[in-house]
């Protein structure tokens, strides 16, 4: 039989076309078996959920699938923070007489240290460039007192020669004044008591002017030791501020460099500090806690005592368990131009990993609240939460208005506005 061929460069033979024909749909077959079955497969995964809140909203046949019913609810609250140390040792800027000083020079920030080791060295040109001022002035004080107790010492030498003077002539006058009187006439008995009380006025006069320049000499003196003294004090001080101004690792670890509360970065060099601050701490790596932010519109989702799992973003695969020790009272900015607020919240974990764990590390938080027994449920896809109040999508086509609790990724807690077994439809 001689075969049928079409016209043209790429005729093939009719049979053959007709079985290539029924080859392809054989296939096509095939595949849309093969896809059914996957689709089936999904199904029965999608229908074997392990959330309790989820399987007991969505079991059943599709047709009450949106019905609310009263189960277990459990969630997971997930909050971001990072970690800190429970204790560390802190790197203050030391006490001088100045009240803020730059940052002349600082170790890099993660550095390895040894206790003693110098971390941290801040600008000592104000005292240095008035220490040689300081150190002359103590010399001339010095020099002062020296020239001083010299010229009192002449002084009162020439007074008490003068004293003695007075009381040489006075035991003189005595002398002459006690010669008998019948001895010498009345002139010259009266002559010499007038002498002799003459000569002791004049040397009582000599002693009150010695103890009186004694005493002013004593105060001058006082006064020129007081000036040494404060000059010596200030070179003990400024000497003292220069040796204090470069600050030792307080113990072995980790340095890590504190936040700059005025630049909202960690501190550099040229940065001031003020006497007190804390530029640098070396924590102890044996206890961590994390420091996490709950967001205001949160605000009584969660408790202190709490338990979380917690996990590292830098190393997902082991978690660390642990609770909620604190949160903040009042709600804060989360920087300076930020209109976001939210509650510090202090977690302590049960145990921690010194060689992975380093202050600053980001790590994710879910809190575990207890969960809430014979919950009346609904699914999430039957509720409108655009905005308040909140509404159900009912089964006949109607809304109404909820009043709802926590919610999961699949289900709410309804604390008002429907009843166990209302049947829902899923939101458009």
């Amino acid at each position: 039989m001689v075969p049928d061929w079409t016209v043209g460069s790429n005729a093939m033979p009719r049979q053959e076309t007709s079985r290539t024909t029924v080859s392809h749909r054989s296939h096509a077959k095939t595949w849309i078996v093969r896809l059914l079955g996957i689709a089936g497969l999904i199904g029965l995964a999608g229908g074997c959920s392990s959330d309790p809140a989820t399987a007991s909203v969505g079991s059943g046949s599709p047709g009450d699938s949106l019905v609310v019913r009263r189960t277990s609810f459990e969630t997971t609250i997930l909050l971001t923070g990072a970690l800190e140390a429970v204790r560390s040792e802190k790197v203050h800027v030391p006490r001088t007489p100045l009240w803020q000083l730059p940052i002349r020079w600082m170790e890099v920030d993660g550095t390895t240290v040894k206790k003693g080791q110098i971390v941290l060295e801040m600008d000592n040109t104000q005292f240095t460039g008035d220490l040689e001022q300081k150190r002359l002035k103590r010399s001339g004080s010095y020099n002062d007192l020296i020239r001083k107790k010299a010229d009192v010492a002449g002084e009162l030498g020439d007074k008490r020669f003068a004293l003695e003077q007075r009381r040489i002539a006075v035991e003189k006058a005595r002398i002459e004044a006690e010669v008998p009187a019948s001895l010498r006439s009345l002139r010259e008995f009266q002559e010499d008591e007038l002498a002799w009380a003459r000569a002791e006025f004049e040397h009582e006069k000599a002693q009150e002017d010695l103890e009186t320049s004694q005493r002013a000499s004593e105060a001058a003196i006082e006064e020129l030791a007081i000036a040494l003294r404060r000059a010596e004090e200030e070179i003990a001080t400024a000497e003292e501020a220069i040796t204090r101004l470069s600050l030792p690792a307080p113990r072995d670890g980790i340095l890590v460099v504190a936040e700059n509360p005025g630049e909202g970065r960690k501190f550099q060099v040229g940065d001031n500090g003020w006497v007190g601050l804390a530029v640098m701490s070396i924590p102890d790596l044996t206890a961590m806690k994390v420091v996490a932010r709950l967001s205001d519109v949160d605000d009584g989702r969660i408790a202190t005592g709490m338990p979380v799992v917690c996990t590292l973003d830098a190393y997902p695969a082991q978690s660390f368990s642990g609770h909620v020790t604190e949160i903040a009272p009042i709600a804060q900015e989360d920087s300076n131009q930020s209109m976001r607020r939210s509650f510090r919240v202090g977690i302590l974990l049960d145990e921690s990993d010194p060689e992975r764990m380093r202050p600053g590390m980001s790590v994710k938080v879910e809190v575990l609240p207890p969960p809430r027994e014979d919950a009346l449920l609904a699914p999430r896809i039957a509720l409108d939460l655009s905005s308040e109040p909140y509404h159900a999508m009912l089964a006949d086509g109607s809304t109404a208005e909820v009043t709802l609790g926590p919610c999961n990724s699949m289900a709410c807690v309804i604390e008002a506005g429907l009843d166990e077994g209302a049947r829902l439809r899923r939101r458009r």
